[in-house]
This record gives structure tokens, sequence and C-alpha cells, in this order.
């Protein structure tokens, strides 16, 4: 299940894969990690629409969506899931042991 054919403007989705959300640099365009946000597996963000984006030579799904902090920010697809495989997933690896 994908979250761009499956979700709607407004629906909570889920980050299965950390990432830097919002890159920050500093005076000498290096990353700076103190003051970029970072989103950890089981964060939730609000799904506001997608995108194909060229990276390289390929077309890449980018969800848009609205963080915590209320900034409109887009990433990869493949970082979100829905909230029904979210329950699944957690449903799973809780019962492996």
């Amino acid at each position: 299940m994908s979250v761009s054919s499956e979700s709607r403007k407004g629906d909570r989705i889920y980050v299965i894969e950390g990432f830097i959300s919002n890159v920050v640099t500093d005076d000498d365009g290096e990353l700076d990690l103190t003051r970029s946000d970072e989103l950890a597996i089981g964060d939730t963000v609000v799904y506001l629409d997608w995108s194909l984006d060229t990276v390289g030579d390929n077309l890449e799904i980018f969800i848009h969506y609205v963080d915590n902090k209320g900034q409109e920010l887009k990433a990869r697809e493949n970082y979100f899931v829905i909230e029904d495989v979210w329950n699944n997933l957690r449903t799973y690896f809780t019962n492996l042991n």
C-alpha cells in the first residue's frame, strides 16, 4: 500500500526509516545537525499531497507533509507508511517473541 495512492490530505502517516527532514547548513555550507530536524521511526506527520520529482535519471514519488513544527516539507515516499500498515508492522514485530 503506497502512501501516495492510499492517503488523503490531513491523514496521519508514519515514518518507517529515520531521516533528516529539514537540512540546515552552517556558514561554510556544512551540515549542521544541531539545527537540522530529524524524523525517527514511529514519528507521525500529516499528509498533504504527492509529486513526481526527478532524482538523477529517475522519477521518484515525493510525499508532501506537515511536521510537528508546522513546517511543510517533502521526502521520498519510501520513508512513510499509512496507519494500517504501521499497525500491522507493530503487531507483527510485537508478536515475534
